[in-house]
């Protein structure tokens, strides 16, 4: 992934975080970045990334995320404190959803060892990036590798 795009995944959720009150909608932040001097393409793969973070006007104080669901006695122990560590990267920075959360969680159970790091790559590989452009798979890798920094 393109450091230029971790860096401006950085400075949209800093934004949200700082000044929630002008962070209420995507455009106002689209405008914000240009102003600020990106590129819009940047900005549109960086608006995927971090789109479910950005909150509509008229719901800014019933924002709160749902809880998480505790991992259950057998995912817990199938799986090897990596993968649980980067599993719950994945889910606190919104690059998967609580329902691919389920169906990974569902495959986990089914392996006969433990579930490593290689193990939740491929079912990654097979459950949620499909679905997602090679920039979101790239920036999926790289938190779950923990390589990204600078991402919060």
């Amino acid at each position: 992934m393109k450091e230029s795009l971790i860096e401006l995944v950085d400075v949209i959720l800093k934004r949200i975080q700082e000044q929630p009150e002008r962070a209420r909608s995507e455009s106002g932040l689209r405008k914000w970045l240009v102003g600020q001097g990106y590129k819009k393409r940047d900005i549109d793969a960086a608006m995927k990334l971090v789109g479910a973070r950005i909150v509509p006007c008229n719901s800014i104080h019933q924002s709160q995320r749902a809880p998480v669901r505790a991992l259950a006695e057998i995912e817990f122990h199938k799986m090897t404190s990596e993968a649980r560590d980067a599993l719950s990267r994945l889910e606190y920075y919104s690059l998967i959803s609580p329902q691919e959360r389920e169906a990974i969680l569902e495959n986990v159970v089914q392996f006969d060892g433990r579930v490593g790091l290689d193990e939740l790559d491929y079912l990654l590989s097979w459950i949620v990036c499909g679905n997602r452009d090679f920039e979101s798979q790239q920036t999926i890798y790289s938190v779950m590798e923990g390589q990204a920094d600078s991402f919060h």
